[in-house]
C-alpha cells in the first residue's frame, strides 16, 4: 500500500516532518507525559507558542530526553510563536530569546508570528490584556517591522526558519514582496470542515508549506460552542473510516496529508498519540479523498472574534 509523505521540503530546502504533536492548552504534569510518551513512538515536530505558557515543560521533557542519549537535538523540528504583545522589533527579539531559554534551546526550527492582530504590551509580561469591559486590549503594530525583526533572528541563527500564522493572503504578500528571508510555513485552521482552498493555492505559487491546526475540528471547542456539528462524528467520514477500518481521526489526517499539509493534532490520550501517528503507511482513494473535499466550508471553528475590529483583520479574506 502507498504511503503519505513523512518529511516536508520547505522553499529554504529544510525539511518539515508532516506529523508533529500540538500542545495548545496542554500543560504541567500531563503535557510532559504525553510528550515523553509522543518522542518514544517517533514524533519529532513539536509545535507551542509563548502563549501557550507550556514551554518550560516542553524544554524540560527535551533537555531530559537528550541528556540521557535517547535523542538528538538535529532530530528534532521545534516550532514556537511570538504572541500578539510582542509584535514590535524589539520585542519580538526579546520573545524569541525568551522562547529559547524557556525551551533550553539554542535554536528553535521554526519561529511563527503568532496572529497578524496585535495587542498592548503593559510591559509586565501580561500576555494576554483585557480592558475593563472584559475585551482583549487591541494595538497596531506594523507586520513589516515585525518581520524585520524575525529576519534579525535568523540571522543571529536563533530560528533556523521564520513564517507567519493566522495570515491571510493580502498580509502574505506585503510580506513577501519585501522579505529578504522569505516565510516558508503557513499555520492555520484547516481540516475537512474549512480547507483553506485560497490560502492553499497562494501557498502552492510561493512554495509555503502549511501545516493545520485542528486538523480534527478542534473537538475540544465542541463542548463550548453551540450548535456547531462534530467533525469526528461526521456521517461521511465515520462512513470511510468503516470502510479502511482507521479512525475517522486517522482518516482526517490523511486526508490533509495527502495535499502536502502538516498536520498537529493535539491529545494527552496515550491511545490517541499513538493513532495520530500511524497515519503515514497508507492512503485513502482520490474517490474517498473527493467525497471530503465536498464537506468544505461548513464550519469554521476559530473565528478570532476578538480581533474583529483590529484594521488588520478582514472578514473578506481567509485566514
Amino acid at each position: 500500500m502507498s504511503s503519505v509523505v513523512r518529511y516536508l521540503t520547505m522553499n529554504n530546502g529544510l525539511k518539515m516532518p508532516s506529523v508533529g504533536l500540538g500542545t495548545y492548552l496542554l500543560k504541567q504534569d500531563i503535557l510532559k507525559q504525553a510528550l515523553d510518551y509522543a518522542l518514544f513512538l517517533g514524533y519529532r515536530h513539536i509545535d507551542t507558542a509563548l502563549s501557550y505558557e507550556n514551554e518550560v515543560e516542553i524544554g524540560e521533557v527535551i533537555h531530559e530526553r537528550i541528556k540521557a542519549g535517547r535523542l538528538k537535538r538535529n532530530e528534532l523540528f521545534v516550532t514556537t510563536k511570538v504572541p500578539s504583545v510582542y509584535l514590535s522589533r524589539e520585542s519580538a527579539i526579546r520573545s524569541t530569546e525568551l522562547s529559547l531559554e524557556n525551551l533550553k534551546l539554542k535554536h528553535v526550527d521554526m519561529l511563527l508570528i503568532h496572529h497578524p492582530w496585535g495587542l498592548v504590551n503593559r510591559g509586565d509580561g501580561t500576555l494576554v490584556p483585557f480592558d475593563s469591559k472584559g475585551e482583549k486590549e487591541l494595538c497596531w503594530y506594523n507586520i513589516l517591522e515585525t518581520w524585520d525583526a524575525f529576519e534579525h533572528v535568523h540571522n543571529r541563527k536563533l530560528t533556523k526558519s521564520i513564517g507567519l500564522s493566522n495570515f491571510n493572503p493580502t498580509q502574505i504578500q506585503r510580506i513577501w514582496d519585501k522579505a529578504d528571508v522569505k516565510p516558508a510555513n503557513l499555520q492555520l485552521e484547516l481540516h475537512a470542515y474549512w480547507q483553506q482552498n485560497v490560502l492553499q493555492k497562494v501557498c502552492r505559487e510561493k512554495n509555503i508549506i502549511m501545516t493545520a491546526f485542528a486538523p480534527l475540528g478542534a473537538p475540544f471547542k465542541n463542548d463550548m460552542t453551540d450548535g456547531l456539528p462534530k467533525l469526528l462524528e461526521d456521517p461521511v467520514i465515520i462512513e470511510i473510516s468503516d470502510e479502511y477500518g482507521k479512525s475517522p481521526a486517522q482518516i482526517l489526517l490523511n486526508f490533509l496529508l495527502q495535499k502536502n499539509i502538516g498536520v498537529l493534532p493535539k491529545s494527552q490520550s496515550i491511545e490517541r498519540i499513538r493513532e495520530n501517528l500511524e497515519v503515514l503507511d497508507w492512503k485513502i482513494t482520490q474517490m474517498d479523498c473527493e467525497r471530503i473535499e465536498k464537506l468544505d466550508n461548513t464550519v469554521k471553528y476559530f473565528p478570532f472574534d476578538w480581533a474583529h475590529t483590529h484594521p488588520e483583520y478582514d472578514k473578506n479574506q481567509p485566514f
